[in-house]
């Protein structure tokens, strides 16, 4: 948790501590004051040195660019060879100066160099290569520097890099990257030692991307049907919600942050799922009803795991317990009678939607309980999304265009009112001295 994230929930938290009698006003305003002079503080300084270190970095490789057929083929390789051994001079230099936004910025540096070096000798000994493959390299070279040299931008360049590396292989080539889950173990290793909460999150998003590339391929054992890719799309929903059910178990902040992502990949999936047209689908039965029923036992097993170290780290009350349950048993059967039948009509989505909305007042829940705002702006920024979703479903070849449009924003404007009124009201339930 980083320094502005902690600081705001410290005051959410010392206010109800205040209100039951734990902690007097005067030593909580004491505690606040001087968390408040140990937070960091955005540095001009810190933030220049890091971009002089990409326009160096951007200026090296036009240098480059420019000159390099002058260069004779030693002075080339002695010129990459002084170019990364100088940013890593100057990282260290940096350090033992007390420099660590400097650092960082000779970090980043020392990944952008790395990346040409790989480009230009790839140029000099005119080697013919997958074109994905230079990018692999240079992120697993980036996870290196980031892991030795405890950078975090690095880490980000370096995630950027493997998001590059797979959207070529999967979007572009259509081969799926399965070398990426063995990069993601060790990110995620190096993520977890230092508690970079940033790197997380991108973390997070990667996976997200490598499983979206499932659906690019042609996978010729399940007849590459719209009907395989949906049941292939519920199976992961559901391995997704059992592992950001694990990472609410962890002990490192950072990690919790990272779940949030994946949280919301799971809610963005369920609410894809609330479509009609998305989630109904007609056909005849799959042929190899034992391999979904093996994906179906997998994710469920590991659904089923995620859940179980939760609800041992929750303390629910039992009508939050026993309705915590209902819903992620709707949400689990719900996939298995996707992944394991065929149906048509709309009735899928009815359900979905039910589950949807179900999820969405657990949020809300939840962020009263944790007295935390995001968690119900983003409730309602939810809830305002689908209702305009069913209302584009309902009403889109119904009415006319110029009627559709005025009704929809008569529709817009009452619902935004009312849901303003109930947002504020929630707010006003957790305990803490700011306005909303």
């Amino acid at each position: 948790m980083n320094d502005k994230a902690f600081g705001k929930r410290l005051a959410q938290e010392s206010a109800r501590w205040q209100q039951a009698g734990w902690l007097s006003a005067e030593g909580r305003q004491a505690i606040l004051a001087d968390v408040a002079t140990r937070q960091s503080r955005i540095s001009w300084p810190g933030g220049l040195a890091q971009m002089g270190a990409l326009l160096l970095g951007i200026g090296v490789l036009s240098w480059f660019a420019a000159n390099w057929d002058a260069i004779s083929k030693p002075g080339k390789l002695l010129v990459i060879f002084l170019a990364l051994s100088s940013s890593h001079a100057a990282y260290g230099f940096s350090i033992t100066r007390g420099l660590q936004k400097l650092a960082q910025g000779m970090a980043v540096l020392s990944v952008l160099l790395f990346g040409a070096a790989i480009m230009l000798i790839g140029q000099l000994y005119h080697i013919d290569a997958h074109f994905p493959d230079g990018i692999a390299l240079w992120a697993a070279g980036g996870l290196l520097t980031a892991a030795l040299l405890q950078s975090q931008p690095a880490m980000l360049i370096s995630l950027g890099l493997a998001a590059l590396w797979t959207g070529y292989e999967q979007f572009e080539y259509a081969q799926m990257n399965w070398l990426l889950p063995g990069y993601l173990l060790l990110a995620a290793l190096v993520v977890q030692r230092h508690g970079w909460a940033l790197a997380a999150r991108g973390c997070a998003a990667l996976l997200l991307l490598w499983l979206a590339g499932w659906h690019a391929q042609s996978w010729p054992l399940l007849d590459d049907a719209p009907q395989a890719h949906l049941r292939l799309f519920a199976l992961q929903l559901l391995a997704l919600a059992g592992i950001w059910a694990m990472t609410q178990t962890s002990r490192q902040p950072c990690m919790r942050t990272g779940g949030g992502t994946l949280l919301a990949g799971v809610l963005s999936g369920t609410f894809a799922l609330t479509f009609p047209d998305f989630a109904s689908a007609s056909g005849e039965q799959p042929v190899l009803d034992l391999l979904w029923f093996a994906g179906l036992l997998a994710s469920g097993s590991l659904y089923t795991m995620g859940l179980l170290q939760l609800a041992r780290r929750q303390a629910l009350s039992p009508r939050r317990r026993d309705t915590g349950l209902l819903l992620v048993a709707s949400f689990a059967v719900l996939v298995a009678c996707t992944v394991l039948f065929s149906y048509s009509g709309s009735w899928p989505a009815l359900l979905w939607n039910a589950v949807f909305l179900g999820m969405m007042g657990w949020m809300a829940d939840v962020g009263i309980r944790e007295g935390d705002r995001a968690i119900i702006n983003q409730v309602f920024g939810a809830l305002l999304c689908w209702l305009l979703a069913r209302y584009v479903d309902a009403f889109w070849t119904l009415l006319d265009r110029s009627l559709f449009f005025m009704a929809g924003g008569i529709l817009l404007l009452a619902a935004g009112g009312w849901m303003e009124r109930r947002r504020r009201s929630l707010l006003a339930r957790i305990p803490t001295e700011e306005q909303p």
